[in-house]
């Protein structure tokens, strides 16, 4: 590829196990939050359940109550709630709330739902011996209740389960989030324990349907101020908020660095304020080629997941650069997300979205920018019709791909990885 040019090997998490690709020694390695657990990570936890943000601390607010429901992210995420779901148990209990009456229940909007193999996995196994743990369901009618409609017309309908607690605990974990800005916070009850025509509302508004049919600009990672998606979320959260709200950082290895703790509005705030710079690493100019990786399981389990690797960084490739991308998505792709790829011509796509046949239509939208932005090379077990159905070309491997990546964008001059694209947001240093 680059003749007698130093090399140097570089390390990208795939499913359970990791691939190594030789790239050129110049390469920058774009990487987030590296921070270390100060103390522990139950430390780190116990202090934030101690000095909550504009609240009162979890056991004053326990104290008296006769319910509680700790909403969490499903196994498709790692928050840490191993660590601090068990931290609230304890106050709970100590509290006056007994085992039998705390609920945990995964706020996993129209996501993977619950399992019960799952249950070490999210909360530890003690607590998994201790607690109920249920998942949320979207769909069926009888176990929602209407609690309002937002200023922008969307009807709220939330989980019974949930309204029904005296005690509402929303945990999850800060990451950026593609059309919503950042994920956790308001996030837990919409989408998180929302109806699914609730859900589908909010999001489509991450589509432009005036006139030209396109991605709506304000709908992005790391806004908050202008995006309608999170304003929505917001008011509709405020309609049945949680009593108390816990945010936690993380870094590669998902261990829990920071926490915040108290109401759901200013934790979430001074969360996405750190979490910004610690993993939104700056560019001077864009790359000819980037290789990029999803960070392994779960982040790559399947398209609708991996993705969200590919659209938080192509634009940090030049237009008509390359990019490399693994992902193994053992679970494989929605027939739905590959029919709608598969369209050939934007204007039919545009079509079909205005007459509400596509569904989660930012999907494709955004998948289609990116491979028309650059050359999006695909390592990954997906099926080649599966490939070849949202526009991409794969390859055998991730050494295989940076050669044919290389070859068609000429040498490339400036190289990036980004192992962790999952969490990594790659920004112009001039943004």
């Amino acid at each position: 590829m680059y003749g007698l040019q130093p090399m140097k090997t570089i390390t990208f998490p795939y499913g359970t196990t990791a691939l190594d690709v030789s790239l050129p020694d110049s390469t920058q390695v774009l990487l987030p939050n590296t921070s270390e657990p100060a103390g522990g990570e139950r430390a780190i936890v116990r202090r934030a359940l101690e000095n909550p943000i504009n609240c009162a601390a979890l056991y004053d607010l326990a104290k008296g109550r006769r319910s509680a429901i700790i909403l969490i992210s499903c196994r498709t995420r790692r928050t840490g709630s191993q660590i601090f779901v068990p931290e609230m148990l304890e106050v709970l209990n100590a509290a006056g709330i007994p085992d039998d009456r705390i609920l945990v229940y995964t706020a996993t909007g129209t996501h993977d739902n619950y399992r019960p193999e799952d249950a070490e996995l999210l909360i530890g196994p003690d607590a998994a011996k201790r607690l109920r743990i249920m998942g949320h369901d979207c769909r069926t009618p009888e176990k929602l209740v209407e609690v309002g409609t937002t200023s922008r017309g969307n009807v709220v309908r939330l989980s019974r389960t949930y309204l029904n607690a005296e005690l509402k605990i929303a945990a999850g974990r800060v990451t950026y989030h593609y059309f919503a800005g950042f994920s956790a916070g308001r996030k837990s009850v919409l989408p998180g324990v929302s109806a699914f025509e609730t859900i589908m509302f909010n999001h489509a508004m991450a589509v432009i349907r005036d006139g030209d049919i396109r991605l709506n600009p304000e709908a992005r990672n790391g806004n908050l101020k202008t995006n309608p998606i999170h304003l929505d979320m917001i008011e509709a959260a405020k309609m049945a908020p949680p009593d108390f709200a816990f945010a936690t950082i993380g870094n590669a290895r998902n261990e829990i660095t920071h926490a915040f703790a108290g109401d759901m509005v200013e934790a979430h705030g001074q969360a996405t304020t750190l979490l910004a710079e610690l993993d939104g690493p700056r560019l001077d100019a864009p790359a000819d080629l980037a290789v990029i990786g999803c960070g392994g399981a779960p982040y790559d389990v399947n398209t609708i997941q991996a993705i969200k690797a590919l659209l938080n960084n192509y634009k940090a490739v030049r237009p008509g650069g390359a990019i490399v991308w693994a992902g193994e998505c053992p679970e494989g792709s929605p027939e739905w997300l590959l029919k709608a790829c598969a369209i050939p011509e934007l204007a039919e796509l545009q079509r079909q979205i205005a007459a509400k046949q596509v569904r989660q239509a930012h999907n494709p939208l955004w998948i289609r920018g990116a491979r028309e932005h650059a050359n999006v090379f695909m390592v990954t077990t997906l099926p080649d019709s599966d490939v070849a159905a949202l526009g991409l070309r794969k390859a055998p491997t991730m050494q295989a791909a940076v050669e044919m990546a290389a070859k068609l964008c000429g040498e490339p001059k400036r190289v990036i990885a980004i192992p962790y694209a999952n969490l990594t947001v790659a920004r112009m240093a001039n943004a």
